[in-house]
């Protein structure tokens, strides 16, 4: 695979980034390591100014255009979001020139703030989705977990690539035949498009299992929001029952000429979730703790996706996964990991460490050329909050460095 030689990348017409194979290469932070890729922020929290949490990352390539969302909120804290805000980012011939940020008014409901987006662009239709959540003000998830659900689900959609949006459009009834639900999310960060045109959109829900005292015994469970019609109609599917499992991220992949649903979830435990579905909407029959990835500390949301792999894998449409999510229980270090033979948990690699420091969410795309993928994520030097970045790299990139870190380990234990 040949790499990606690209000229600088430019926000506001000021140069400022790009992969770690291009030989343009103008840092904007003093001196990083070699295997660190350039970094953008996009959401600053200025000194008594807003901050902003939870990015969610969709490229769409028709059109060369990045649009990147996130929370604003008044402080730190889930309580405090107040509305969704995004940025377009336009790709001309190997820069990507930001626009200023905008706040998304029509994704809001009066005396309720806006959470967790998560953005899906339908090829067919040339829609782009963004789901989200609508709480009201003042309310907090153990508040619903006790006292019953009060968030909302929702959505606003855009025909011209994020520059104008619709109405916002309210969903949570299909959730009404979920038995015993205290409270219902969607994860933040990417839905997917499956292969025959199906849109899928991670969610995760509280069940109680003893209504009477539920807050004390009710357990999270990742499921999934779905529609074949090109968005007109959503249904749920079946959820993760054997372990707990939170906020996730799902991809399809194809094995042998099988396409399924593979589930990458937060967990309670040391180990992410890892989930197979053989069809939308149905079972998850192979559910397991991660042999590889782990979890950390209070847990952490994390980004998955898949692409096809080498040349050998693309011939046979066999699917790799990448995946994001900080290394160290601290929160810090933002790690991506790669697979390439999904269906087995244990052969998730190293991880390529793209960002030293505190981080948190990120949310992953392919840009579907030239081995290139970006990510948007959480970091900072004193927190994670400080900072929303967006980063440019290769497939190349990622092969590189999880070789020299495995030949290091290699070395360690000769």
């Amino acid at each position: 695979m040949s790499s990606f030689p690209m000229p600088p990348i430019y926000v506001n017409d000021q140069p400022c980034h790009e992969p770690t194979s291009s030989k343009y290469v103008k840092s904007i932070e003093p001196v990083m390591k070699a295997s660190l890729p350039e970094r953008t922020p996009l959401f600053s929290h200025e000194p008594n100014g807003p901050a902003y949490r939870i990015p969610s990352l969709i490229y769409i390539k028709e059109e060369n255009t990045f649009v990147a969302f996130a929370e604003r909120r008044k402080n730190n804290a889930d309580v405090s979001a107040e509305y969704v805000v995004m940025r377009r980012g336009i790709y001309k011939t190997g820069y990507v020139k930001w626009e200023g940020i905008q706040p998304l008014h029509e994704a809001t409901m009066k005396n309720h703030r806006t959470m967790n987006p998560c953005s899906v662009y339908d090829k067919n239709s040339k829609v782009l989705f963004l789901f989200f959540n609508c709480i009201p003000d003042g309310v907090t998830e153990n508040h619903m977990r006790v006292w019953g659900n009060s968030s909302k689900l929702c959505y606003v959609t855009s025909s011209d690539f994020g520059k104008t949006w619709s109405f916002i459009k309210d969903i949570t009834e299909v959730t009404n035949g979920i038995r015993k639900m205290t409270t219902c999310f969607l994860s933040p960060g990417h839905g997917i498009q499956t292969q025959d045109g199906k849109l899928i959109i991670p969610a995760y829900v509280y069940i109680a299992k003893y209504w009477c005292i539920h807050w004390w015994f009710d357990a999270a469970q990742s499921f999934y929001l779905y529609s074949a019609d090109q968005g007109h109609k959503w249904e749920i599917s079946q959820r993760i029952v054997k372990y707990k499992s939170g906020e996730c991220e799902l991809a399809e992949i194809c094995d042998d000429g099988k396409n399924m649903l593979y589930c990458n979830a937060r967990s309670t435990s040391v180990k992410r979730v890892e989930a197979l579905s053989l069809n939308i909407g149905g079972e998850f029959k192979f559910v397991e703790k991660s042999r590889k990835l782990k979890e950390i500390k209070d847990g952490c949301h994390g980004s998955v996706l898949s692409f096809l792999g080498g040349e050998e894998t693309a011939q046979n449409h066999n699917h790799w996964l990448m995946f994001s999510h900080p290394i160290k229980n601290d929160r810090r270090d933002l790690g991506i990991f790669l697979n390439t033979f999904p269906l087995k948990s244990d052969s998730w690699s190293k991880p390529w460490v793209i960002y030293e420091g505190f981080s948190g969410y990120s949310d992953l795309v392919d840009c579907q050329e030239a081995n290139t993928f970006a990510v948007l994520f959480e970091g900072g030097d004193k927190t994670h909050y400080e900072h929303i970045y967006f980063c440019l790299f290769t497939l190349e990139d990622v092969l590189e460095n999880i070789k020299k870190k495995k030949s290091l380990f290699a070395r360690f234990k000769k």
